[in-house]
């Protein structure tokens, strides 16, 4: 890979970072964008990120879980390969409202045992009905994007 391709691999990393995620995390997905290959194995990710197999195989999982990466088999092959996932921006951030939503409900769930209002009560409910609140704008923001993207995309194709 020419040292070009490198340094937007660790780019993603550091981007992936300022999102809270690992910077394994965004090498995998700039390593997976800048490849040639449509999927790269395991061994080609441990190989070209020079990473632990721990480490790849832990951030692998997490980006599947997410939706980010899929693994995909090839007929005759044993390996697992990854790629980019075909999954849509809305499906992929549904899920993550849907995350909104437990976390919502668990802050709400201890505040509800409190004894007391607090300092603390005040925080949880306000980061519950923030939470809950982002997801029904977020929710409005997908469906605007699903009406919209054509039009976005093909502005800014190259």
């Amino acid at each position: 890979m020419n040292s070009e391709k490198l340094t937007y691999i660790e780019e993603a990393g550091l981007a992936f970072e300022l999102f809270g995620m690992t910077r394994m995390a965004g090498r995998i997905m700039g390593y997976l964008i800048v490849c040639d290959k449509d999927a790269v194995s395991f061994n080609e990710l441990q190989e070209g990120l020079k990473a632990s197999k721990g480490s790849i195989s832990g951030t692998t999982k997490q980006l599947v879980a997410i939706g980010f990466i899929e693994p995909v088999l090839l007929p005759g092959d044993r390996k697992t390969y990854y790629r980019v996932s075909n999954v849509d921006v809305g499906t992929i951030l549904r899920g993550r409202v849907q995350l909104f939503i437990k976390f919502a409900t668990v802050l709400e769930k201890g505040r509800n045992l409190k004894s007391q209002n607090d300092r603390v009560s005040d925080w949880t409910l306000e980061m519950s009905s923030f939470y809950r609140w982002f997801g029904s704008e977020v929710e409005q923001v997908l469906n605007k994007w699903e009406t919209e993207k054509d039009n976005y995309i093909n502005d800014r194709d190259p």
